[in-house]
C-alpha cells in the first residue's frame, strides 16, 4: 500500500530539507489507533515529523575520514546487529556480548524490526544517500542504547531519541523525543523533559558515531571502546516504565524503528 499523498519513485533531487507532512501524520496516527506498535504508524510518524533532514549529518559525514568512506561505500554495519545471536560468543564484557545479552535480555528481535520497518520506508521518496542514513541510524538504534546506557523505558528512549537528534540534528527526533515526554507528562513524570534536555546536549557532545566502522571494535571491552571513542556513560536519569503508571495504555509505536 502506497503511503498517502506521494508516489514510491525513487528520487535524485535532494530530499534532507525539512518538512512536516500533515498528510502522512494524519495516516499514521489512524494507524496508532488501531494498533499503537504497528511498525507502519512509527515509520510514518517519523517521516511526516521531517525525517529527511540529513543535510547537516550528510556533511559531518563526508568531511570524516571513515564517514565519508562508509557513506561512499555504503558499507554494511556488522551481520552481529541485525542477527545479535552471531555475537553470543564474544567474551564477558565486549561491546558485541552486552549489545547480544541486551537483545536477549529485553526479546528484541533487530532483524524483524529492520525488514517490517523497510517495508513502510520503501514507499518514501528519498535519494540514495538519505535511505543510507536512516538504514544505518535505524539498524544502530539498539547498539546505541548499549553504548549510550541508555534503558528501554519511556525515559531512556526519550533520552536515547534526544541524543540521537543532537548527534545528527535531525529535527524529526527532536518532535519524537518532545512526544515521548508529552506521554509521560501526562502520566505524572513531568521530569522526562529534563531527561531529554541532558540526552540532547549529551549528543551534542557525543563523538559521531555514525561515522565508526563497528566490525574491529565488537570483541573488545565496553568501556575501553567508550573511552576510546570518547563517549561517556549517559547522565543518570529516573526510569519510568508507562506499564507503572495508572490506567496507562501502551501508547507508542516501537521507537526503534525511527
Amino acid at each position: 500500500m502506497a503511503v498517502r499523498g506521494i508516489t514510491t519513485e525513487e528520487t535524485d533531487a535532494p530530499t534532507w530539507g525539512w518538512k512536516i507532512d500533515f498528510a502522512m501524520l494524519k495516516e499514521a496516527g489512524e494507524i496508532r489507533k488501531r494498533d499503537p506498535k504497528a511498525f507502519r504508524g512509527a515509520v510514518l510518524t517519523f517521516f511526516g515529523f521531517g525525517g529527511r533532514d540529513d543535510g547537516w549529518i550528510l556533511r559531518t559525514m563526508r568531511a570524516h575520514p571513515t564517514g565519508a568512506a562508509i557513506l561512499r561505500e555504503r558499507r554494511p554495519l556488522p551481520q552481529g546487529i541485525l542477527e545479535p545471536e552471531r555475537l553470543a560468543d564474544l567474551p564477558e564484557g565486549s561491546l558485541g556480548r552486552a549489545y547480544y545479552e541486551h537483545c536477549r535480555h529485553n526479546e528484541l528481535d533487530p532483524k524483524l524490526i529492520s525488514e517490517e520497518s523497510e517495508k513502510v520506508a520503501a514507499e518514501i521518496p528519498a535519494t540514495a544517500e538519505h535511505r543510507f542514513i536512516y538504514n544505518r541510524t535505524r539498524d544502530s538504534h539498539d547498539f546505541w542504547h548499549v553504548l549510550t546506557g541508555y534503558g528501554i523505558d519511556m525515559a531512556g528512549e526519550a533520552g536515547i531519541i534526544a541524543w540521537t537528534y543532537g548527534m545528527m540534528r535531525n529535527k524529526a527526533y527532536l518532535l519524537i523525543c518532545l512526544l515521548n515526554a508529552m506521554m509521560c507528562m501526562r502520566r505524572g513524570r513531568p521530569d522526562v523533559f529534563r531527561t531529554v534536555w541532558q540526552g540532547y546536549w549529551y549528543g551534542r557532545s557525543s563523538p559521531q558515531l555514525l561515522a565508526v566502522d563497528w566490525e574491529p571494535l565488537l570483541s573488545r571491552s565496553l568501556d575501553d571502546v567508550r573511552a576510546e571513542l570518547g563517549l561517556p556513560l549517559r547522565p543518570d536519569y529516573p526510569l519510568f516504565h508507562m506499564a507503572d503508571a495508572p490506567g496507562a495504555p501502551d501508547e507508542l509505536p516501537p521507537q526503534s524503528v525511527a
